[in-house]
């Protein structure tokens, strides 16, 4: 564990000296690279749902992070420490190799050595991109359904275009975080079928997918619900954006994360890409591009709203790509959205009940498939969901609107809000 104390302590005097790596146990070399992990990769602000049954971790003043993160001596330092572990590691990692099979232990050692390299590895890149370009790599966990399994996730941040708005994709927000998680936890609740169809497809679309998380976790649970379950589905998933840098990332992050020779992977079952989509023009196309002429059982956009024409354009594009019940193998077609709620984009936020008339409060009932040509897209259900800032100041916190939108013939002026 990482006390609070080693906050206030730079690289140079916490971390064990490079001469004297090799006589570190395990454990303190880990705790070692986690303290640096504090400092130069973040978790991304606003990702962490707040749980009232959890003890929470206290972190100190971003200022003094802050300052300790923007020290290029303290970073130079940390990479050549960094360096020395690898390298000793390393060593440590070919020596067992050479040596006689031995009892689990000595394997479970070796297991947590290899572990440790890549973490130190990443961090190091992560450090050098800080240091050159504003590259970040990001790790993240998430816990699957009822079962001690996860999935891992690497993505890589990328710095605005020449502070081109538009390009703001390239990095991780914490919407796209909250709706990751919440996905694992319950798939059905985001339109994963935990029991489907045999034989059917099931088509999932991420809207402004950014560095690809939500569309990578929705391809990677679907594959573990496969495994598991042995299940008959195939699932398509495509992940879109229309920033040119954000969408070379995006496709690179996709191919980190879910190629073929990933041994979690069913290509045969399961298949990820990456498409241009620009909401603003797709409703004009004379041509719509293949991929999107076959509409889509579920939809999924995270921090997606930040414009004013943002709602309306995403409206559109629903009216066309999201399948209306009649048309799709799975009973009720779904947009799920998360947006931040953000006093500097208020307006921005409040477009989405602007634009989306709401449900009648009769529960979420499916539509009769013979009344498709009186369907309306409406705001099926609302839910605040409650972040800490995780900023270093007692109560800061972040606040999301998770809504579910999809097809009814009934809209009324009234919504039930949860809050979680």
């Amino acid at each position: 564990m990482v006390y609070e104390y080693l906050w206030t302590i730079p690289p140079t005097s916490q971390l064990p000296s490079i001469k004297s790596i090799s006589q570190n146990s395990l454990e303190t070399l880990e705790n070692a690279v986690e303290y640096l992990r504090r400092i130069y990769n973040p978790p991304v602000r606003g990702s962490r749902r707040r749980r009232t049954n959890k003890s929470k971790e206290k972190i100190p003043g971003d200022g003094l992070v802050e300052s300790l993160r923007n020290d290029a001596f303290e970073r130079k330092y940390a990479m050549r420490w960094l360096t020395a572990v690898i390298s000793k590691l390393e060593f440590d990692s070919e020596e067992a190799d050479t040596q006689p099979e031995g009892p689990s232990g000595l394997a479970d050692t070796q297991h947590k050595r290899e572990a440790l390299i890549e973490k130190a590895a990443s961090l190091l890149a992560t450090c050098a991109g800080t240091a050159s370009a504003g590259r970040v790599t990001r790790d993240f966990s998430f816990n699957l359904v009822d079962c001690a399994a996860a999935i891992a996730i690497r993505l890589t941040d990328v710095p605005l275009d020449n502070q081109d708005y538009g390009s703001v994709g390239a990095q991780t927000w914490g919407g796209a975080c909250v709706m990751a998680e919440m996905i694992t936890e319950s798939p059905e609740t985001f339109s994963l079928p935990m029991r489907p169809l045999p034989g059917s497809t099931l088509r999932c679309l991420e809207l402004g997918a950014g560095t690809g998380l939500v569309g990578i976790t929705v391809a990677k649970t679907m594959e573990w619900l496969i495994q598991q379950r042995q299940m008959d589905v195939n699932v398509d998933v495509v992940a879109t954006d229309y920033y040119p840098s954000v969408l070379a990332n995006l496709a690179q992050n996709v191919r980190a994360n879910c190629s073929t020779s990933d041994t979690h992977t069913i290509p045969s079952q399961v298949d990820i890409s990456t498409n241009f989509l620009d909401w603003s023009t797709f409703c004009d196309l004379e041509d719509i591009p293949e991929t999107f002429q076959s509409g889509f059982d579920v939809v999924y956009g995270a921090d997606i709203i930040y414009e004013l024409q943002h709602a309306i354009w995403i409206k559109r594009c629903l009216a066309k790509l999201l399948l209306k019940p009649s048309q799709s193998q799975y009973p009720d077609p779904t947009f799920h959205l998360i947006i931040p709620l953000r006093a500097t984009h208020a307006i921005e936020s409040s477009t989405i009940e602007n634009v989306f008339p709401t449900e009648s409060g009769h529960g979420n009932v499916p539509v009769e498939p013979q009344l498709d040509g009186d369907l309306e897209l409406v705001i099926k259900h609302k839910e605040i969901i409650i972040c800490d800032a995780e900023s270093g100041r007692d109560g800061e916190e972040v606040e999301y609107a998770y809504y579910r939108i999809g097809w009814s013939p009934h809209t009324t002026d009234s919504i039930t809000i949860c809050k979680r």
